[in-house]
């Protein structure tokens, strides 16, 4: 008979595990990893390239500002040209006024030539980046299929190993647990059993929840007067190729995806590896594992890295804001709409006034001092609803003067 509940609080919190030599990857295999690791390093690459993009982002700004210069000339010279007339009949010093609209083509015509030469050198340095990208990502592929060429070798291995008839997966358990102090050695283990199984197929990339459980066997327990459980338990188990281990070996050689997060205090225009892939404050993107080149590009201004993405991340690009271009313009006061209060202050409202509707007088409302009342006269407080039963009562209740 129980008389007490038993408190099974994460059994393997306080257990290790001892696992049999079972492999995912092998010494070779890690060899081989490394060798292809090495074969295919990026790192000087991608920081090569991603500082020539970065550079060739700051030209194309440029231009953009020269473009705007140019139109701007041409907009100068449509009014010179709109005024002539007006300067031919007034004979208001035509040579200055011709002298100026030679000057106004000329420079359009400088600008211009200078665009279109470095457009031209701009575009030329475009396909230069775009090849070497082209270049370190076809060094991806090579390495991405030398990759999983590697991977099915060690799945092989793993199938034909597990497959085998005497394939089996000891584990070893040192834990302790909390039982009720009415309850004997046995009922608590009993009990502990399930939570023990669950834990170490979970903490096992051979094992799963279908995983045959071969033996179980207690080889020692001790139990003290409170109720702490200590344990030894072996086990064996079948072990098996299954998702978990599929999942390793992605993670481990790089084979996975991972969703980065972009993050930026302006709407920045984001790139990886040279690709563009949005505008904005924060951007989500799903990106293979292993290193990239990310960069951010507000106006004029970059912010450029080479990370190595090994899972689910943030990368934050901080632009600076104190330029004119990223200061926010002042709100303005609109008809009938009332100007917002800086942070923390609290407005103040006008009070109401009542009006009189038979001489449309108009009182301002006024809050007279109160004065500390009698007991007598704060008694409405306690007799509400109580009839007054005679003039003295009505006098207490209403503080009205008693009729004489």
């Amino acid at each position: 008979m129980r008389y007490g509940s038993i408190s099974l609080a994460l059994l393997c919190l306080f257990a290790s595990n001892s696992f049999a030599a079972l492999e995912v990857i092998n010494p070779e295999e890690e060899r081989r990893l490394t060798q292809i690791e090495d074969q295919f390093d990026i790192d000087a690459l991608l920081i090569s390239v991603n500082n020539k993009f970065t550079q060739h982002n700051k030209k194309a700004f440029d231009i953009e500002e020269l473009v705007e210069k140019i139109e701007s000339e041409k907009l100068s010279y449509d009014m010179l040209i709109t005024d002539l007339p007006k300067k031919i009949l007034a004979k208001d010093n035509l040579p200055q006024v011709y002298k100026q609209i030679e000057s106004t083509v000329n420079k359009i015509d400088q600008l211009e030539t200078r665009s279109i030469q470095e457009s031209a050198a701009l575009e030329a340095e475009n396909t230069e980046i775009l090849a070497e990208y082209n270049a370190i990502n076809s060094k991806r592929t090579e390495q991405s299929k030398q990759l999983f060429k590697l991977k099915t070798d060690i799945t092989n291995r793993l199938i034909g190993d597990l497959s085998k008839s005497s394939s089996s997966l000891p584990v070893n358990i040192n834990g302790s647990t909390e039982c009720s102090k009415y309850q004997s050695i046995t009922e608590c283990l009993k009990e502990s059993k399930s939570f023990i199984l669950t834990n170490t197929r979970n903490e096992s990339p051979f094992l799963n929840d279908k995983s045959v459980l071969l033996s179980y066997e207690v080889v020692d327990a001790n139990m003290n007067m409170n109720g702490n459980l200590n344990y030894k338990v072996a086990m064996k188990f079948k072990p098996s190729y299954n998702n978990k281990i599929d999942q390793l070996l992605n993670e481990r050689l790089g084979l996975s995806s991972a969703m980065i997060t972009l993050v930026s205090n302006v709407p920045a225009d984001w790139f990886i590896n040279g690709v563009k892939i949005g505008t904005g404050k924060e951007l989500f993107h799903e990106i293979p594992l292993g290193k990239h080149g990310i960069l951010a590009s507000y106006q004029s201004k970059d912010k450029s890295s080479v990370e190595n993405i090994e899972g689910n991340g943030v990368f934050n690009y901080t632009f600076d804001s104190s330029g004119s271009t990223l200061r926010k313009s002042n709100n303005t006061e609109s008809p009938g709409v009332a100007a917002e209060s800086p942070k923390g202050e609290i407005k103040q409202k006008s009070k109401a006034k009542y009006t009189l509707m038979a001489d449309q007088t108009s009182i301002k409302e006024t809050k007279e001092p109160e004065e500390k009342k009698s007991l007598s006269e704060r008694g409405y407080e306690y007799f509400m609803g109580v009839t007054p039963s005679n003039k003295k009562q009505n006098f207490e209740f209403t503080n009205e003067p008693v009729e004489k």
